[in-house]
């Protein structure tokens, strides 16, 4: 039963824009029975038992898609009559609460009218019974989308998988994936293990039946992520845009215009990684793979510059403050810059990841003073990296990990606290990693005595992060730190009252005649620094 409250605050929009999905799925079938037709076409002048039964075999699929898709067009064409329905119905229903407003009558939270408050002060008037008919009327109108609404939930149970061909046999591969368990608290190893296990029958359903959750798991091979993963973009893209129309029909507010900037952001970075997908392979743009993505909260991306299980050369950059899914355009070309870099320092294949996988501080007061960032990121960090190993192909990668600004503490506190898998590490404009020394740092299989010359760093002279020195812990750039330094340019000098730091030389370091960018590759390389 619909209530008043549901029917005065639904959204009627949103079952026209599902509507419109079921008719494309429709549209598509029916596509796929015409390429049928063309194939029964073809086999025209093919004669003998083998061809009858080729042809009837064709003729049977021809009918269940055409089957299919009229059950699926039903379905959109119910949702859309349902949507339009609902909208006039809601249009009615407000203009009877417009109406009790300017009477100043009183509508209950049952969609009863009374009399009281100003109206009550009025004699003479014909109050009482005016509240008594707009009573009559909501209810009538609550009654009429009650019944609507089990109509089209009466018609869309009758659309059944069955009715549109859709259900498959028990011992279908789709059917055996529903009860696969899938080891989300295994081990990136035990996962790799797990995946390599499972016939390609079984590897194939799960990727079509539980992308979502295959595509987010380190062990699972970078292709396979990628595939099932730009599917889950075009969902977060439609989710996001579904939202905003919704929200634009609602009219104009403080609150909707901050949710609206959100999702505005969030598909601006959503079209970033779309434009980088759809790039041809190049040697200056290698094939990218879309390793993970979520709108939840600030957003989350994952994405390769080049395959991370075949490359020799492997770099994982942790971008820091401000890092999020609208704004990941930027990083995404700092990316390819440190791939073009280590090319040019020797790397005969790279692959650069940007790990826009934690939640990162989006404002420097207070979030990017607090260490809760990277110590809520640090698990997913070395898992991730235990995951780059894992999934690897043939002789082990050269795996380096870079950090920027905030980023270098993410990464710092995920080699503190645990094992971070990572030939050498990489800090950019650091406020402090965590650590007072180099060899306090764990990279799996590296001597501790021996960090000396896997850890790099370089902090640009006129960079503004110079203010937070110490804030968790030395500039690994120190001498006393135990690092390498690699040189830099100065940057974009600051005015003197700002000690001639600025915020400009923050981001320069990726600019095209640093030297900062040619060390990054060089590191990346495994080549000595200058």
């Amino acid at each position: 039963m619909v209530s008043f409250a549901e029917l005065r605050d639904c959204e009627p929009t949103a079952f026209g824009l599902v509507g419109q999905h079921w008719q494309q799925l429709a549209e598509q079938v029916a596509d796929h029975g015409n390429e049928v037709d063309k194939h029964l076409a073809a086999l025209a002048e093919w004669v003998g038992i083998a061809a009858e039964t080729a042809k009837a075999t064709l003729s049977e699929e021809r009918k269940k898609l055409r089957e299919a898709a009229d059950q699926l067009g039903k379905i959109g064409s119910t949702l859309h009559d349902f949507g339009q329905f609902l909208g006039d119905n809601r249009t009615k229903l407000q203009y009877a609460l417009d109406a009790a407003r300017g009477y100043l009558l009183e509508v209950h939270p049952d969609g009863t009218v009374t009399v009281g408050g100003p109206a009550a002060l009025f004699e003479g008037t014909d109050s009482a019974l005016r509240a008594e008919m707009l009573t009559d009327v909501i209810r009538d109108l609550v009654r009429t989308a009650t019944e609507e609404d089990e109509r089209a939930a009466d018609a869309l149970r009758k659309l059944s998988a069955h009715a549109a061909g859709f259900v498959p046999a028990p011992n279908d591969p789709v059917v055996t994936s529903q009860a696969q368990r899938i080891p989300n608290s295994a081990s990136p190893v035990e996962v790799r293990q797990w995946w390599d296990s499972l016939s390609w029958t079984d590897q194939e359903s799960l990727v079509f039946s539980r992308g979502a959750e295959i595509g987010g798991l380190d062990g699972i091979p970078a292709a396979v992520r990628d595939r099932v993963n730009r599917g889950v973009l075009l969902e977060q893209k439609d989710k996001l845009l579904e939202e905003r129309s919704r929200l634009i029909a609602q009219g104009d507010n403080d609150d909707l215009r901050r949710r609206l900037d959100e999702i505005n952001g969030k598909l601006k970075g959503i079209d970033a990684i779309e434009k980088r997908l759809a790039t041809a392979p190049s040697a200056a743009a290698p094939q990218s793979y879309l390793l993970k993505i979520s709108s939840d909260g600030h957003g989350r991306a994952i994405l390769a510059v080049g395959n991370p299980d075949t490359v020799r050369d492997v770099a994982t950059f942790v971008p820091g403050t401000g890092s999020n899914l609208a704004g990941c355009g930027d990083d995404l070309d700092r990316a390819d810059l440190m791939a073009r870099a280590a090319a040019k320092a020797g790397s005969p294949s790279t692959s650069v990841i940007t790990w826009i996988g934690y939640d990162a501080p989006q404002d420097i007061v207070p979030d990017a003073m607090s260490e809760k960032y990277a110590l809520g990121a640090e698990k997913d960090l070395q898992r991730f990296q235990d995951g780059l190993r894992a999934t690897h192909n043939g002789p082990p990668a050269h795996n380096t990990v870079i950090g920027h600004s905030y980023g270098t503490t993410t990464v710092g506190y995920a080699a503190r606290d645990g094992s971070l898998n990572a030939n050498d590490v990489v800090f950019i404009a650091s406020p402090g990693v965590g650590v007072p020394h180099a060899q306090d740092l764990h990279l799996t299989g590296v001597d501790p005595s021996q960090n000396g010359s896997h850890i790099h760093s370089a902090t640009a002279a006129h960079d503004i992060i110079r203010l937070a020195d110490g804030h968790f812990g030395p500039n690994p750039s120190d001498s006393g730190f135990g690092g390498q330094t690699f040189s830099s340019k100065p940057g974009d000098a600051g005015s003197w009252y700002e000690f001639e730091l600025s915020v400009k030389a923050h981001s320069q370091y990726w600019d095209f005649d640093n030297p900062a960018l040619d060390n990054m590759g060089r590191v990346i390389a495994g080549q000595p620094t200058h």
